[in-house]
């Protein structure tokens, strides 16, 4: 009979990479697995992003990178993020931040990237 080897790769990702341009005519939305590029702020303002979040929505990633400056990122889920109005954030040196909420509830939830010193160029990204 014939003899032979088969071999076959396959690859499984869950998470980097580049993500696709959320969707929407509202540059501040963000939706499911995708980003917002080119994102910018002169140092002590906001750039503010929302998200809807359907019911049994697990975990909530939001991420930052890229760019230049220094762009911390702030969460609440019932009102606008602010430093002084947030209940998780992420304030490293530059602009590689992550929040990752596990259990969020269903609907409306802010996120926003504040300008610790002005910045440019940054991409804002959601996973769920």
């Amino acid at each position: 009979g014939a003899t032979g080897t088969v071999s076959k790769s396959v690859t499984v990702s869950t998470g980097g990479g580049t993500l696709p341009t959320c969707t929407g005519s509202d540059v501040r939305t963000l939706g499911k697995n995708c980003s917002r590029g080119n994102v910018s702020a002169t140092a002590g303002n906001y750039a503010y992003f929302y998200i809807y979040l359907p019911a049994g929505t697990t975990q909530l990633t939001i991420s930052s990178s890229g760019g230049t400056g220094n762009a911390d990122l702030y969460y609440s889920p019932s009102s606008w993020a602010t430093t002084s109005n947030y209940t998780k954030r992420s304030v490293t040196a530059g602009n590689a931040e992550t929040l990752t909420i596990t259990s969020p509830v269903a609907g409306y939830h802010y996120i926003s990237a504040h300008a610790a010193t002005a910045f440019s160029g940054l991409t804002v990204s959601s996973r769920y």
